[in-house]
């Protein structure tokens, strides 16, 4: 890793730098690495393939500083980076509903822009943050899905250098807050916004986005004294229903229980999140 600060004002900063670094492939992913004998627990250590190392080599830079306003201190930061992997490695799905196995697929790049802010006084503290990524395949791929668009015969899919990687949204922006009402009683709160993101097992970038969601939190605590607080939460406030994760079934691997046995004709399956949900308690500390 090398990097550079340059201060060009007492108050704003640029910076950039550029890392380098390598993982060797787990005993997980090694002890599953043959298509002929996919796995259901990674822990069945058995002769398979070797695989490569994944090297991964990140450019980044950017501007930040401070500020101080009459209202408090305010701090900023806004970048980009550019992180590419090769010989990364992947699971993929086998024809056999349930296993699967891990494989080089070649290079892979993430880039994008991050901008964060942050106002903090004596009683309140606000923050505000933004994260662009894309994230793409660089080389052109076969591999097994179980998608609806995977050809019928073989089961692959093709994958084409600058295909999105599933499961990684383009855009997330989170902001919040936490006010001092008194030097006991806080309050606060926090919204998460995630955009729409791929199918796993859609790597081909055929089929339609898990949708973008958002989820608004809120919180607050009281400090009877120095050993005992009492706190509260709210997750999912306006209970919005929506999938953080979602991938694909062989439809007539399963009974479909819930429709009389009819055979399914959606091929996806979501990951649900959690509904609204209160908690209350207690901490103790000494």
């Amino acid at each position: 890793m090398i990097g550079g600060t340059y201060k060009i004002t007492p108050e704003v900063t640029a910076y950039a730098g550029y890392s380098e670094a390598n993982r060797a492939p787990t005993p997980l992913e090694l002890a599953c690495a043959d298509p002929a004998r996919p796995c259901i627990v990674g822990a069945f250590l058995i002769a398979d393939p070797p695989l490569k190392q994944v090297v991964s080599r990140t450019f980044e830079a950017g501007f930040r500083g401070t500020r101080e306003l009459n209202v408090g201190t305010l701090g900023w930061k806004v970048g980009a980076f550019r992180a590419t992997n090769a010989d990364d490695i992947l699971a993929i799905p086998s024809q056999l509903q349930g296993f699967g196995y891990f494989q080089n697929v070649g290079s892979t790049r993430r880039q994008g822009l991050e901008a964060q802010v942050n106002l903090t006084s004596k009683t309140l503290q606000l923050y505000a943050s933004y994260a662009l990524v894309d994230a793409r395949f660089l080389d052109a791929l076969e591999l097994n899905s179980h998608s609806p668009f995977a050809d019928p015969v073989t089961g692959l899919i093709q994958v084409q250098p600058g295909n999105r990687i599933p499961a990684i949204p383009r855009n997330r922006v989170k902001f919040g807050f936490d006010y001092a009402v008194t030097d006991a009683f806080k309050v606060g709160g926090d919204a998460l916004f995630v955009g729409s993101q791929y199918f796993v097992g859609d790597e081909s970038n055929q089929a339609p986005k898990l949708p973008a969601y958002t989820v608004v939190n809120l919180h607050s605590s009281y400090q009877i004294n120095k050993t005992f607080q009492v706190y509260a939460r709210i997750d999912n406030l306006f209970d919005n229903h929506y999938g953080t994760y979602g991938t694909f079934f062989e439809t007539d691997a399963l009974p479909n229980f819930a429709n009389g046995g009819a055979p399914f004709t959606d091929a996806r399956s979501i990951s649900p999140a959690r509904p609204r949900a209160f908690y209350a308690g207690l901490k103790a500390t000494f």
